[in-house]
């Protein structure tokens, strides 16, 4: 004869299995933080604010729906405003090399002759050597503007870095330093890609315009629908 648990042993049984279904809904939890953390990104920013303002945006919304992990992206700090020195930054920072993708955001800015801007060689050092560490580079030329442009509108003639704030002032109501409203980020990835065909062959310090922020912001985008184990494949172009 089968025997009946009473109402005691049955509330017993009923707290077990309660016990057990929370502590694999915490094993899980904990799983998925693990996969988060190990998906890591680091970046260095030649500006102050504009830059990280639009990358932190990105990465809130990231953190927000939870495709990563509150510590798996940090923004180094700021010491240098040259190319050279945004690297140094990167390499500057404890454990950098820990992280799974490493990358620097760097503008052209050629010299002007009334003061400010780079030299052509400072730029062309902190991509070679960028490069032979394996560090991703987001590099706007003329600046980190023309990424916000393509937001709006298709641009493939020159454009220095005055003219290009003071038409996004004009015919955005662009203000610098402060988050700016953008288009359609689709659109903006689109025009960039096309920007980098018109090169050939891609030389980041004389195509003016041109911008590689969309395959950062593609990178990021990836993190939100790439299963963890397939996101060390994605790499970057240049």
């Amino acid at each position: 004869m089968a025997h009946r648990l009473g109402a005691e042993g049955f509330k017993s049984n009923k707290k077990a299995r309660k016990q057990v279904k929370a502590e694999a809904k915490k094993g899980l939890e904990r799983a998925k933080d693990t996969r988060s953390e190990r998906q890591a990104l680091i970046l260095a920013c030649e500006g102050i604010e504009t830059e990280p303002l639009y990358f932190n945006s990105l990465f809130n919304e990231l953190k927000k729906n939870h495709h990563i992990a509150n510590s798996s992206l940090v923004i180094t700090k700021h010491k240098h405003t040259d190319p050279e020195g945004v690297l140094t930054d990167l390499l500057d920072h404890p454990g950098y090399q820990d992280y799974d993708y490493q990358w620097i955001v760097i503008d052209r800015d050629a010299e002007k002759t009334n003061g400010g801007g780079h030299t052509l060689q400072n730029f062309k050092n902190a991509i070679s050597e960028a490069k032979s560490k394996g560090v991703g580079i987001a590099y706007s030329n003329p600046c980190f503007e023309i990424w916000y442009l393509l937001h709006l509108d298709f641009r493939n003639t020159g454009i220095d870095r005055d003219e290009l704030v003071k038409s996004l002032e004009k015919k955005h109501h662009y203000e610098k330093n402060k988050l700016f409203t953008l288009g359609s980020q689709k659109v903006a990835i689109r025009n960039a890609h096309q920007l980098l065909d018109i090169y050939h062959p891609i030389n980041p310090a004389v195509d003016n315009p041109s911008t590689t922020v969309h395959e950062l912001v593609e990178l990021l985008e990836s993190f939100k629908k790439v299963p963890e184990e397939d996101k060390k494949d994605l790499k970057f172009k240049y």
